[in-house]
């Protein structure tokens, strides 16, 4: 815009001096160079006025701990921000230490929890990832987690921390991550009888879990373990 009102100045003015130097004809005709016409001061800094550099509007975060860190707002908004960040990192941590997919912790988070971090089971299961106190005392127990009794499971990011490094303990138990998602709701040693029966367990928890994965999937963009999209399919 600048340019253009800097070209319409420089017309206005001309055409003025021209109707000046017409007028004057009559009188006392311009007998200097063109060149010396007198133009306006502002339109000839205006003709000469660099245009500003466009700016350039920062590129959008688009990495795992910002998409991570949107799920959260939009499904934990009561959530602390505090928290919130520090869940976050939890499930940033359990992906480099566990290489647990955080889709994938944020699916079974919304399937237990619906990312309450203050529920609470039927069997005394705590929390985001609804962890029974007697596992997570093992968990924390072989992982070096600071345990301080079952109000630990209260904390958010404290129980994620817990429940992912158990869900990655049942990945590396059971390479069909169907049957992975299955142990953490019903336990591996049951999921290990009924397979020794020659059952495929399926029960609805799997089905729902695997759901909310595709729906995070889409929201966050593709998951990095394609084992568990093809679980779908199992």
């Amino acid at each position: 815009m600048k340019r253009v009102g800097a070209r319409l100045g420089i017309a206005r003015t001309v055409l003025g001096a021209a109707f000046a130097l017409a007028l004057s004809a009559c009188q006392t005709p311009w007998t200097g160079p063109v060149s010396e016409l007198p133009i306006d001061p502002p339109a000839a800094a205006l003709a000469t006025q660099a245009a500003p550099a466009p700016q350039q509007e920062p590129a959008p975060d688009h990495s795992m701990g910002a998409r991570i860190a949107a799920v959260l707002l939009q499904r934990a908004p009561t959530m602390r921000p505090v928290d919130r960040a520090r869940v976050a990192k939890a499930i940033e941590d359990a992906r480099h230490s566990h290489r647990v997919d955080p889709v994938l912790v944020l699916a079974v988070i919304h399937q237990e929890s619906r990312f309450r971090a203050d529920a609470r089971g039927p069997r005394g299961s705590l929390g985001l990832m609804q962890v029974r106190p007697f596992v997570a005392a093992d968990v924390a127990r072989r992982h070096n987690i600071p345990w301080a009794g079952a109000k630990t499971l209260l904390d958010p990011a404290a129980n994620v921390q817990i429940g992912a490094c158990y869900l990655g303990e049942m990945l590396e138990m059971f390479p069909d991550p169907a049957l992975a998602i299955a142990a953490y709701n019903m336990g591996p040693y049951r999921v290990r009888r009924l397979v020794a029966r020659g059952h495929h367990p399926r029960p609805a928890y799997l089905v729902s879990v695997l759901k909310h994965v595709q729906t995070l999937s889409s929201e966050m963009g593709p998951i990095a373990t394609d084992s568990v999209e093809d679980a779908l399919g199992e």
